[in-house]
């Protein structure tokens, strides 16, 4: 089956993008976003799409972002579709010592992209992440320690404050993506610091995965890439258990505080009582969460008649003989 043959049965088979979808393509220019633009061009008469790009230009590399830029412009001028590009207000940089200069290019691209999607109206945004950065994901994340969560890996398609976003190359390889395109002669940008080791993610790419494939395993991308696939069916069943046993221990919310039932709280397994607090925190703060670490303090406690602990966020949790507080400190 040819690649194009491919892509369209993936968009099919999955719901991805349906016939006469209003789809913008995050596109910086290099091979993935621009192969993903040409693909869904192919298909723009025969499932009447309403394409257009989006391009945000984190000002980080000086006259290499701008023709990043310029390169963007000119394949939405060639194919006479609407683009929508945005840069930062002020100088890119990190919320807290622990965010990244990578996590925060991350954070305020993906602000853009949502507020482009509303005031546009667009149906999806189409990311065109490939099956070697789902590996890579799910690497970096076995280091850094991760629960069942996390080795759901780079989801196919979520919904972000209302926007569908979209991944339809998550099941190519990045050198069938090439090969497309060397293919095709369609030219594409560089971005040089995908090579600097100065990031995780570029050593993990670079010297990292290909030590192991050669060690180890030649099929290691598609057998880390399959892992998600895996632990979705398992991911589905500790959510649902986990919104029953949410309806059971929730009591109220009060401006930033929640309340939980004690009693029924102490009944339900270690892994629910993770999921809950993980979720409560959330509630009061969805960039906040419950660390494994955290629990693992927290939980030596649950038997006393009453404990406090901090979180991060201003987030406190409170434990009462009757039932358990958590509230932000400086609502």
């Amino acid at each position: 089956m040819s690649f194009l043959k491919r892509f369209e049965q993936i968009l099919q088979n999955q719901k991805l993008i349906l016939p006469g979808d209003k789809v913008f393509v995050a596109c910086s220019g290099g091979p993935d976003s621009t192969a993903l633009f040409y693909l869904l061009q192919n298909l723009q008469a025969k499932w009447n799409l309403k394409l257009g790009l989006l391009h945000f230009n984190h000002k980080l590399r000086g006259a290499e972002s701008d023709r990043d830029e310029k390169f963007v412009e000119a394949l939405a001028h060639k194919f006479h579709v609407p683009m929508i590009k945005g840069k930062p207000g002020r100088l890119l940089k990190p919320k807290s010592p622990k965010e990244s200069l990578e996590e925060a290019a991350r954070r305020i691209r993906y602000g853009f992209f949502i507020q482009a999607a509303k005031r546009q109206r667009i149906s999806k945004i189409a990311l065109a992440h490939t099956q070697d950065d789902q590996a890579e994901t799910i690497l970096m994340r076995v280091l850094q320690g991760t629960g069942l969560r996390g080795l759901g890996g780079i989801r196919l398609q979520l919904e972000m404050k209302g926007i569908r976003m979209v991944r339809p190359l998550l099941e190519f390889r990045k050198k069938e993506i090439l090969e497309f395109l060397r293919a095709r002669k369609i030219s594409f940008r560089n971005d040089r610091s995908n090579f600097s080791e100065k990031f995780v993610r570029n050593r993990i790419r670079h010297k990292l995965l290909p030590w192991i494939e050669k060690e180890f395993n030649p099929r290691l991308v598609p057998a880390l890439a399959r892992l998600p696939v895996i632990i979705e069916d398992e991911n589905q069943l500790s959510d649902e258990l986990e919104g029953a046993a949410w309806k059971q221990v929730f009591n109220r919310r009060l401006g930033k505080r929640v309340y939980l039932n004690r009693k029924k709280f102490l009944k339900l397994l270690p892994a629910l009582q993770f999921r809950i607090l993980d979720r409560t925190l959330k509630e009061l703060d969805p960039q906040s969460g419950m660390s494994f670490d955290a629990w693992q303090r927290l939980r030596r406690y649950l038997a006393e008649a009453r404990y406090r602990q901090s979180f991060p966020k201003d987030i406190d949790f409170a434990l009462t003989p009757s039932r358990l507080v958590v509230y932000k400190k400086f609502a």
